[in-house]
């Protein structure tokens, strides 16, 4: 009698390792595509601000040359 209760607790905890360890992999997978998603739009974050400031510091400089040549 004590045989089968036995080996129904093994078989029990194998089923919900293997389990955990499905969910956990998945989860793993999810964040490396996740955090190579995320570097992706960081980057293009970055270059939208860049090309921002270079248009803005363009419009100055020329602005201020322009300025100059009031004086």
């Amino acid at each position: 009698m004590n045989m089968p209760i036995t080996f129904k607790r093994i078989l029990h905890f194998t089923v919900l390792a293997i389990c955990f360890f499905i969910l956990r992999s998945i989860s793993e997978v999810i964040g490396i595509i996740g955090n190579f998603l995320w570097d992706i739009i960081r980057s293009i974050y970055r270059i939208i601000i860049g090309v921002t400031g270079f248009i803005l510091s363009t419009i100055a400089f020329f602005g201020f040359i322009l300025w100059l040549f009031t004086l």
